[in-house]
């Protein structure tokens, strides 16, 4: 279910009553940014806000890599040699 409402003095206000108990959690989302189809295009600053998310500063920021705490068992230095076995000549 959906209210209509509008932003006055900084606060949300609904057009009609919603009869809504106090303390309800609600999640407001801006008419405009709501209705763009699929195909519109947006900024990236638009899209982050959409989602949630915050807009990389850096490409290092956008590395990422392995969790630290994350077991090193080895399993990568074993492919590696499986595949230089499977390249030498028999």
């Amino acid at each position: 279910m959906s209210y209509q409402g509008h932003i006055e003095n900084g606060m949300v206000v609904f057009d009609e009553p919603a009869g809504l108990a106090e303390g309800t959690e609600v999640r407001v989302e801006p008419v405009r940014l709501a209705t763009l189809g699929f195909w519109q295009s947006c900024s990236l600053d638009e899209l982050a806000s959409r989602q949630g998310v915050s807009v990389p500063h850096s490409l290092d920021d956008l590395e990422g890599g392995w969790p630290e705490d994350e077991l090193d068992d080895g399993f990568e230095n074993d492919v590696h040699r499986w595949r230089q076995q499977e390249l030498e000549p028999k």
